[in-house]
C-alpha cells in the first residue's frame, strides 16, 4: 500500500527557497521524495548551495531565478520546470517583500512593490500553475504569510494587508477548483527566529512573554505542517488558514 505521505516523483516548486524557511521546506519535501524546483529571486549564491545539499538526498533539483510579481517571469519559470519535470504537482509559496515601518514613513508609492509580491506575486503563481493541476485532477496550492494578516501590526501595515488579500484569494481560489481536486491553504506564522531580529535581550524577553510555548519560532516548526498539507493525508483539506505561532493569537 503506497505511503500517503510520500512525495516520491512528484515536483514542488518552493518558491523564495534558496534559504532560512523556504530551504528547510525544500529539504523537508526532498526528503519525502519530491523533485524540488528551488525558486530565488536575488539569493543565487545560496540557492546553488541548497540544492547542492538537495541534490545529495537522491532526488532532482533545479534552481529557477524569477520575480513572482511578473507575470511573464513566472511563465518562464513554469515552461522551465516542465522542461525540466514535467506537470507540476504543488507549489509552496514563501517569497515575500516586506518594509517594516509606519504608513506614514512610506514615500508616495513606495507600498506598491510590497502590494505586487505578496499579493499579487501569488495571484500571477495561481493563474500560471493550477490550470495544469486541474487538467490531472489533483496538485496543492500553498501560501505562507504571517500572522500580522489575520491581526494586524502597525509596522507591517502593507505587507499585512497584502497577505490578508492573499487569505482571502486562497479562501475564494478553493472553492473555484475543489471539483478538480486541488487543495489551496493558507498558513499563518507566528515570529520565526532566523538569526536576524536585532532584538537585544531585554526586548527579546518582552517579545516571548506573548508566546505561551515561551519561545520563539524556528524554520523547522514549520515544515511539518506543510509535509501534511502537501500530502495525500491532506487531500480533505481545503481553504483553511492554519496558525502556527506557539499559541501567540488564539483566534477562531
Amino acid at each position: 500500500m503506497e505511503d500517503s505521505r510520500t512525495l516520491s516523483g512528484k515536483t514542488i516548486l518552493v518558491t523564495g527557497g534558496a534559504d532560512r524557511i523556504g530551504k528547510a521546506i525544500a529539504i523537508s519535501a526532498a526528503k519525502n521524495g519530491a523533485n524540488i524546483a528551488l525558486h530565488y529571486h536575488r539569493s543565487k549564491e545560496e540557492a546553488l548551495q541548497t540544492t547542492q545539499e538537495i541534490a545529495t538526498l537522491g532526488c532532482r533539483v533545479l534552481a529557477i531565478q524569477g520575480d513572482i510579481s511578473d507575470l511573464e517571469q513566472v511563465e518562464r519559470m513554469r515552461d522551465k520546470i516542465q522542461t525540466e519535470f514535467g506537470d507540476l504537482y504543488g507549489v509552496v509559496n514563501n517569497a515575500g517583500y516586506v518594509q517594516m515601518k509606519p504608513l506614514f514613513q512610506y514615500a508616495k508609492d513606495e507600498w506598491k512593490k510590497e502590494i505586487d509580491v505578496c499579493l499579487n506575486g501569488v495571484i500571477n503563481l495561481a493563474y500560471t500553475f493550477i490550470p495544469h493541476m486541474k487538467e490531472k485532477g489533483e496538485g496543492k496550492f500553498i501560501s505562507i504569510v504571517g500572522d500580522s494578516a489575520r491581526m494586524g501590526n502597525r509596522n507591517l501595515i502593507i505587507s499585512a494587508a497584502a497577505r490578508n488579500g492573499v487569505i482571502s484569494f486562497i479562501k475564494s481560489l478553493a472553492l473555484e477548483v475543489g471539483q478538480n481536486q486541488v487543495q489551496c491553504n493558507t498558513v499563518s506564522l507566528g515570529l520565526i527566529d532566523q538569526g536576524d531580529l536585532g532584538m537585544n535581550e531585554e526586548r527579546m524577553k518582552k517579545l516571548i512573554k506573548n508566546y505561551p510555548l515561551n519561545r520563539l519560532g524556528r524554520a523547522d516548526d514549520i515544515v511539518g505542517i506543510i509535509d501534511f498539507l502537501l500530502s495525500g493525508n491532506a487531500d480533505w483539506i481545503t481553504g483553511q488558514v492554519i496558525s502556527v505561532n506557539g499559541g501567540s493569537g488564539m483566534i477562531g
